[in-house]
């Protein structure tokens, strides 16, 4: 049994400083770098898999939810890597260049992955329904805010100048739209930070399903700063992946599964990531 395929079932975690989430984007780079090839490898079957799902019917469904499974395999690889460049350090005189040994890497990921699967698919389960109820609720809520705003702004435009009034309606009303945007966006976002380490929690750490999802609520919002660091950043990066036809993300893949890696073990340490 290798390390990381020990099951611990309530990992400690800890605050990191907000710079850490530019260190995860470093460390998913390095992560790249150990393997490039059978990264992109990986990164084309995922992308393959991921488009093949979409062509599926109810295929939308099918690929949001085996998504986290998919991307968790690569999470594995990025864990095992960071092990053998570990053993390869110890074992490698002082001054020499470290040479890891990664053959089978990809086949011992599989196994790793294959035995977490079913934790994985219903932590992903999990996650969905979730994220149906949360987002119900906030589509609800700012739909009444969004009623309560029109119906407001009609009463102030009906006291208005005719020709005031509609200026400011239209205004209102962009204006208005504009804040339920941002407010969507900040659910959204919020979400992300509650599910941040729900795959590595249970594909790395062992931890399950509904402990992974209540203890990566915990952490997530514990480390906020540097979760916000690490997604401001992502922005442009995505947008400079997308620029050669999209071949870009066939590395995005790679460094963000390291870096999702890399704020597993910075956040809960050496001792839940084995």
């Amino acid at each position: 049994m290798t390390p990381i395929d020990v099951v611990v079932p309530e990992p400690v975690y800890r605050r990191v400083p907000a710079g850490h989430g530019l260190r995860w984007w470093v460390e998913g780079w390095r992560s790249f770098t150990l393997a490039p090839l059978p990264w992109i490898g990986l990164a084309v079957a995922m992308l393959v898999l991921l488009w093949l799902l979409g062509e599926l019917p109810l295929g939308g469904m099918l690929s949001q939810w085996l998504s986290l499974p998919l991307l968790a395999f690569g999470v594995i690889f990025a864990a095992l890597l960071r092990q053998r460049v570990t053993r390869a350090r110890e074992i490698t005189p002082q001054g020499m260049p470290v040479e890891p040994q990664n053959e089978g890497a990809l086949s011992a990921s599989s196994q790793m992955w294959t035995r977490r699967l079913g934790p994985l698919l219903l932590v992903s389960l999990l996650v969905l329904a979730l994220g149906g109820v949360i987002g119900a609720a906030i589509v609800m809520g700012l739909g009444a805010m969004f009623g309560l705003g029109l119906a407001s702004f009609g009463a102030f435009a009906k006291i208005m100048t005719p020709g005031m009034g509609l200026t400011a309606g239209v205004g209102a009303l962009a204006g208005s739209l504009m804040t339920l945007l941002l407010l969507v966006l900040l659910a959204l976002y919020l979400f992300s930070v509650a599910f941040w380490f729900v795959n590595t929690l249970v594909a790395i750490g062992g931890v399950r399903p509904w402990g992974a999802v209540k203890l990566s609520v915990r952490a997530g919002f514990a480390n906020l700063a540097p979760i916000t660091l690490f997604t401001v950043l992502l922005l442009p990066i995505s947008l400079v992946a997308m620029l050669p036809f999209g071949l870009g993300l066939l590395v995005l893949f790679p460094v963000l599964s390291g870096a999702s890696f890399a704020s597993y073990h910075d956040v809960f340490g050496d001792g839940a990531a084995g």
